[in-house]
């Protein structure tokens, strides 16, 4: 059985964490709280 690696954004604006198993959120991806992009996300692990 493979154990799947969960990786955590969090927005800078709003606090919104994402878990994703993606290494890097997709290039289009906004915040579905506040709206901001990509670029205003901290990735926590």
């Amino acid at each position: 059985m493979e154990e799947k690696v969960v990786h955590h954004f969090q927005c800078n604006v709003c606090g919104y964490v994402v878990e994703t198993e993606l290494d890097e959120l997709p290039d289009d991806f906004s915040c579905p709280m506040c709206g901001v992009g990509k670029d205003q996300f901290t990735k926590l692990d």
